[in-house]
């Protein structure tokens, strides 16, 4: 066969036989028609390959992250360990030397705010307003001072020492800034930097802190969307569970399948009693709004006590202990502590609290908060509002365990806003089902007149109050060589976070 003509090629074809009878030599092989299988196979070996290293390297990651909510576990059971020994010595001080234990208050908050203020930053107060302020504004030298090995060590080691010198404070809101602050050192790796986010690492760490302390999983996952995620997208909700899955593992293992409060079985007869039910819940709605309230105004600048907080911090918190000293006097040990074992017996064993148990435990949380020192009021929240109950049980002539069951949810919900967690937690501190529909409904109801008096979360309103110690200078170390202002450390990283 013969060559065709170029004009023949450059004719345009006659048919299809035609191109059948030129296909060899009219049609050149393209970029698309070209053999490419040894090509895409190579290429598919290649992807296969980054793919399992990815997935190498993502589990080893992972594997990071749950050995640290691990750590997350243990160190909220040591804690919680350290913090219950502490308040048992501080009873068995003041049954056997009263003047001791009364002089040790006065005396240990402003030890304890001094170590606060120049070496443990950021360690002061609960901890769950240093956790949520991180998680709305999560730049590095926020999370540095908040959340940093400083804030750390202080609530790690500075609680229990204020516990025992009798503050009437609990170990839960301290468990929280610790485990939040564990994951939060876990967020400075780049590579669980690319795969987590710091913001959600945090929450985890919070959510953890929460059921490792109380053993309420559910109860934590609550808190860490209702609370500590309020309006944040959680990224990693698969970390988030498997962080509170861990940490309570940890807790169950070491401390075994047990209920904060013990196990209940009150009932309340819902129909029948729905005006005391009723009642109860706008009474602790008002008391919990009137709780927060108060210490929100002790911290704020702009009030007089608040005032002399920010002028005289120590000789504030002194006085603080003097006033906390004064009421054991008068009130017996009770003042002292979170008033853990008081409510526990008198859910368990029935005994009887003192009408006036609620007030006291009231006044002392906000006298011991308002120092300044360590120390949560998650707890004493509970306390306050089993007292509560225990009181108007005596009023109504009413079955007393389940009205204080009923009056913890509605004073913890007031405080807190967060009505889901607070039943959710109560409900498996004491393992009672029968109760779920007349918690609910306190919480609902305690939440929305608490409004009327707190506008918004305690924690969340304490939260934007940190912005005023922050902007504070911090103390230079003696080991650190002056600098000039325009190259100083703080100045840069204050640069950095605004860009």
């Amino acid at each position: 066969m013969g060559e065709i003509p170029e004009k023949t090629l450059r004719r345009k074809p006659e048919g299809f036989l035609f191109l059948c009878d030129n296909l060899k030599l009219v049609k050149q092989p393209s970029r698309k028609s070209s053999p490419v299988w040894p090509n895409s196979r190579n290429k598919w070996l290649a992807q296969s390959a980054r793919l399992s290293r990815f997935m190498a390297d993502r589990g080893m990651i992972v594997s990071v992250v749950y050995a640290f909510s691990l750590l997350v576990g243990f160190l909220a059971v040591g804690f919680a360990w350290m913090s219950d020994f502490a308040g048992e010595w501080n009873k068995e001080l003041f049954a056997e030397h009263m003047w001791i234990a009364l002089l040790l208050p006065p005396i240990v908050f402003p030890i304890a705010l001094w170590l606060v203020n120049t070496i443990f930053w950021g360690s002061g107060g609960s901890g769950i307003p240093q956790a949520i302020k991180v998680t709305k504004h999560p730049k590095p030298r926020l999370m540095e001072r908040l959340l940093g090995p400083r804030a750390f060590l202080g609530k790690l080691l500075i609680t229990p020492f204020v516990i025992a010198a009798g503050a009437a404070a609990g170990r839960e809101g301290p468990t929280v800034q610790i485990g939040a602050a564990l994951m939060a050192y876990a967020g400075r790796f780049p590579s669980i930097a690319k795969l987590f986010d710091t913001r959600s690492l945090i929450i985890a760490g919070g959510a953890a802190g929460v059921a490792a302390a109380f053993n309420t999983p559910l109860g934590g996952l609550m808190f860490a969307f209702e609370e500590l995620g309020r309006r944040k997208t959680m990224r990693h909700t698969s970390a988030l569970l498997m962080a509170i899955v861990l940490a309570g593992l940890v807790a169950l293992i070491l401390q075994g399948n047990y209920s904060y409060f013990g196990y209940s079985n009150a009932t309340i007869d819902w129909g029948q009693e729905w005006l005391i039910i009723f009642t109860l819940a706008i009474l602790t709605g008002i008391v919990g709004g009137l709780y927060g309230r108060s210490m929100l105004i002790l911290v704020s600048s702009t009030s007089f006590l608040g005032g002399l907080r920010s002028r005289f911090p120590y000789r504030f918190a002194a006085g603080c202990g003097v006033v906390l000293s004064l009421m054991a006097l008068v009130f017996g040990a009770e003042v002292f502590g979170a008033g853990y074992e008081e409510t526990k017996a008198a859910l368990q064993d029935s005994e009887e609290l003192s009408p006036m148990f609620w007030l006291t435990k009231m006044v002392a949380t906000v006298v011991s908060f308002a120092s300044g020192v360590p120390g949560g009021v998650f707890s004493p929240t509970l306390s306050i509002g089993a007292g509560f109950g225990h009181f108007f049980a005596g009023l109504t002539n009413s079955d007393t365990a389940p009205l204080m069951l009923l009056a913890m949810v509605g004073v913890l919900s007031a405080v807190t806003h967060c009505p889901i967690t607070a039943f959710v937690i109560v409900l498996e501190m004491v393992d009672n089902h029968d109760l779920v529909m007349p918690l609910i409904f306190v919480s609902a109801i305690s939440t929305q007149v608490s409004k009327r008096i707190l506008p918004a979360s305690i924690y969340h309103l304490l939260a934007n109050q940190i912005k005023v110690s922050f902007t504070q200078a911090e103390p230079t170390p003696a080991s650190t060589p002056e600098r000039p202002p325009e190259a100083r450390p703080e100045d840069n990283s204050t640069t950095a976070d605004k860009k």
